[in-house]
């Protein structure tokens, strides 16, 4: 019987202690993200309904409509991800999204073209791209075949003289900057941003108590201004144009999905979309499925990333005549188009241009415009922001107010011009859009 108090009052001098500290590990690892869930996002999120209250509706000063894309994303074509055209589609839907410039990653080094998911579905365009050797890619063709085997510039040059688009992607790694080919880098990318984080445990613990409701603001948790690839592309433009655009780079593959084999059993797919193993419904495991859903999944645990927040996050604005494929991608092509953190505020209406001395409108964000002719540069905005102007890659300018409107009225010297604008949906300046710049020459 003393042998037995001993051996309990071992356990419980032992126990206890680790116990507690478990729990004080507990509450340093999720009191953080408790608190944004019950102070700090819902907080945001109603400043955020309210700022949406101050759009006003610009004047249509181009002539051109304006169309909502995504660039750098993924479907079931690439190894890593799982996404049908429902799921796509149903998210551009839900986010108003026009465009989708897929990237799936190639199943080897000879590239077939069209492939996976291409057309118009649901008034949503699809066009299918390649992410390899640090490309994004678009041929833009039918029958087309890229081989990879050869040296990265000869892949681009290729593409490029074949009407192929060919952009830099992730942009935080080497690169061949003076590679004369390529036409375009991502200045913002999402992984990117998660890759500069010395721990993804804090993202982890967000997402596990916020992805459900507060989602999107998990996400804006993990931005970080790109200052040394914002940097890289102002040099850049000083020696030639580089369109810059925002990539989702979206596979919608951190997360677990379960659907039914064709003998009953259901089987468990984890990060990476890979498989983790097959089990028999049963009693004990039978409330967890619900019916087949339109992309065949009987359970989902969305943990990190979806498509549909991915969606209303970095969205590029396109300047274009109709919602095709030669349009969209001519315009791309000629930088007519910025990007948006939709989520903050949509940005319908935006636009940045150059006005002549007589008043009328020489071009806007991508164009070349001679110094002889330019008698302003300017932007309208749907909802009041502080607007930076930017010289290769210097500031020129900060507007102390949060108006509708920016003119830059002073004197102007050749350069790249591009324009930042910051939005105050509460407490402070929120980065919200980047456009492309305009040419002085």
């Amino acid at each position: 019987m003393k042998n037995l108090k001993r051996r309990l009052r071992i356990i419980k001098y032992t126990c206890l202690p680790l116990v507690g500290i478990l729990l004080i590990g507990l509450v340093v690892i999720f009191a953080k993200p408790l608190w944004r869930h019950f102070v700090t996002y819902p907080k945001y999120q109603k400043q955020v309904e309210a700022f949406a209250l101050r759009k006003k509706e610009c004047p249509d000063v181009t002539g051109l409509k304006i169309y909502r894309g995504v660039l750098h994303l993924h479907s079931y074509w690439s190894h890593d991800s799982k996404g049908t055209i429902y799921d796509l589609v149903s998210a551009a839907k839900l986010r108003n999204i026009n465009f989708m410039f897929l990237t799936d990653h190639p199943h080897g080094d000879r590239d077939t073209f069209p492939r996976g998911y291409r057309g118009i579905y649901d008034g949503v365009l699809v066009e299918p791209g390649s992410e390899k050797q640090g490309f994004d890619a678009w041929p833009l063709k039918d029958s087309t075949i890229v081989d990879w085997k050869v040296d990265k510039d000869t892949v681009a040059r290729n593409l490029v003289k074949n009407g192929g688009m060919v952009f830099y992607a992730h942009t935080e790694e080497p690169h061949n900057w003076s590679n004369e080919w390529f036409q375009g880098m991502e200045i913002y990318n999402f992984h990117s941003n998660v890759l500069e984080k010395t721990s993804t445990l804090p993202i982890l613990t967000d997402f596990l108590i916020n992805g459900y409701k507060y989602r999107a603001w998990a996400y804006r948790g993990i931005f970080d201004r790109q200052t040394k690839i914002l940097a890289r592309w102002d040099s850049l433009n000083t020696h030639r144009k580089i369109v810059g655009f925002s990539a989702v780079d979206e596979h919608e593959n951190v997360n677990f999905r379960a659907r039914y084999l064709k003998d009953g059993r259901v089987q468990w797919m984890g990060v990476n979309t890979k498989p983790m193993g097959v089990m028999k419904v049963s009693f004990w495991n039978r409330w967890m499925f619900h019916e087949p859903d339109q992309s065949g999944w009987i359970f989902r645990w969305m943990l990190v990333n979806t498509y549909e927040t991915s969606f209303n996050n970095s969205v590029n604005y396109v300047f274009a005549d109709s919602l095709t494929v030669p349009n969209i991608s001519h315009h791309l092509i000629l930088g007519h188009h910025f990007t948006a953190f939709k989520f903050l505020a949509d940005a319908t209406g935006f636009c940045y241009f150059g006005e002549g001395k007589d008043g009328k409108m020489l071009g806007m964000m991508g164009d070349s415009i001679r110094l002889a002719d330019i008698g302003k540069l300017k932007a309208i905005s749907p909802f009041p922001g502080r607007f930076t102007l930017i010289r290769d890659g210097k500031t020129v300018e900060v507007t102390a107010g949060d108006g509708f409107q920016y003119a830059f009225e002073k004197s102007l010297t050749k350069g790249a011009y591009r324009l930042e604008v910051e939005v105050k949906p509460g407490d402070e300046w929120q980065p919200w859009i980047y456009t492309n710049p305009i040419y002085l020459y």
